[in-house]
């Protein structure tokens, strides 16, 4: 009878540490960023921010758009990785400050702003004379970063810019 209820309370002792590890991440903020970064901290909200100024940045046309390479993402891990810690924060305010522009701007954020208006915004900072500011490093990085992984992307290197391993084609019989 008493091995019967030991094993009892080792079966319930196990459920309840089972629950006890499970239950912090249910209750987790959903809308947390989808890469996993070290050393930055953004939410899902200044993710999707970043992810439509890369798209407004280099829009889909009938090539792949930022969005569709995920732009954003490369950004993202490459401040978190490649950047010094002042610059890490230096981005993280830049940020800020840019959908403080947008909302006193365009009167609304970036997310709820028409192409239109984000165009208007994006060139009013490109404007802006104070190369100094944090909002204009922030768009600067963001910028420099969202063309390299457009051009370091599988569909540029496969169809816009054909990449040819060194030393490339040997062309034996043409003439000098």
């Amino acid at each position: 009878m008493t091995t019967l209820k030991r094993r009892e309370a080792i079966k319930q002792l196990f459920c309840i540490t089972a629950g006890m590890a499970i239950i912090p991440s249910c209750m987790n903020d959903r809308r947390k960023s989808t890469i996993l970064l070290s050393k930055i901290t953004i939410s899902g909200a200044e993710e999707d921010m970043l992810a439509e100024l890369c798209e407004t940045i280099l829009p889909k046309s009938s090539t792949p758009g930022a969005k569709d390479i995920s732009s954003h993402l490369f950004v993202l891990k490459m401040v978190d990785d490649c950047r010094k810690k002042e610059d890490q924060e230096k981005f993280l305010n830049g940020m800020k400050a840019f959908q403080e522009r947008c909302k006193s701007t365009a009167g609304k954020d970036f997310m709820g702003s028409t192409p239109d208006e984000r165009k208007a915004i994006l060139a009013s900072i490109i404007a802006d004379k104070d190369e100094e500011s944090d909002m204009k490093y922030f768009f600067k990085t963001v910028k420099g970063l969202t063309i390299q992984s457009y051009t370091a992307s599988e569909f540029f290197m496969t169809k816009v810019q054909v990449y040819e391993l060194v030393p490339g084609r040997y062309h034996g019989c043409v003439p000098a």
